[in-house]
């Protein structure tokens, strides 16, 4: 008969792996957003040519016309990985505050993660649930205590991830609307991926603190990574071979 003992403290599981794959696709969007504002700021001084031209009245326009878009399908993809799996992090980063004995959540998981994309809500609560990760990764003894405020590069953070969504909303709206110049539409661009790297270096910086923390305080805890396979189940009585009972016979 299996044993019904089972332990109700949450497992904890480890998110540092989710935590270095956010890194990667940071750094990588850094590096790409980095070349996106330099091949528009060549466009600038290359620009494509016009209805007028022919392509070969301006090859170097043409050939960085061609790089910027090849710049932003790649940026489209590194951006949308990014966010599933800093999505993924931050689901396993909250549901390991209850693993450290945290109490009075102020969210679940499954809304620190939703509110990033309801509407107005995502001004200001996925902060909370951030701001909230950061405070109670911590033994629960000092949770008890209080909940000291972050470091300043969290709101830091989070101004800067506010203002590259709106550029980049900005910028694309522009994209597709006539009557606004390229040059005006590049600097727009230009901007929004400087505000992209600003903002990706500083979730670098609070991704990187939220998760020391954690592995910290499972160290101090104690507590056992649980992530892979379950353990088989346990018998409180011994199974007496099949095998043996008809060799009785």
């Amino acid at each position: 008969m299996m044993s019904s003992s089972q332990s109700s403290t949450p497992s904890f599981v480890s998110a540092h792996l989710r935590s270095r794959v956010v890194i990667i696709l940071l750094i990588t969007g850094v590096v790409v957003n980095g070349l996106s504002i330099l091949c528009a700021a060549l466009v600038l001084q290359f620009p494509v040519p016009t209805e007028r031209q022919e392509l070969g009245d301006a090859p170097v326009g043409v050939a960085l016309a061609f790089f910027l878009i090849a710049m932003a399908l790649i940026s489209v993809v590194v951006y949308v990985s990014t966010i599933i799996a800093f999505c993924m992090w931050l689901h396993r980063a909250y549901k390991n505050l209850s693993a450290f004995g945290a109490f009075k959540l102020n969210h679940s998981p499954g809304w620190a993660v939703g509110s990033f994309f309801v509407p107005f809500v995502s001004l200001v609560v996925p902060y909370r649930a951030v701001k909230e990760v950061w405070q109670k990764s911590v033994p629960p003894e000092q949770s008890r205590l209080s909940e000291p405020s972050p470091p300043g590069w969290f709101p830091v953070w989070w101004l800067f991830w506010l203002l590259c969504t709106w550029a980049g909303n900005i910028s694309f709206r522009m994209s597709f609307t006539e009557g606004v110049s390229e040059s005006t539409a590049e600097i727009v661009s230009i901007v929004a991926d400087f505000l992209a790297i600003i903002a990706a270096l500083f979730a670098y910086v609070v991704i990187g603190d939220i998760d020391d923390r954690q592995e910290e305080t499972a160290r101090m805890l104690g507590l056992k990574n649980a992530a892979g396979p379950p353990p088989p189940p346990t018998l409180d009585e011994p199974v007496v071979p099949v095998m043996n009972n008809l060799s009785n016979l």
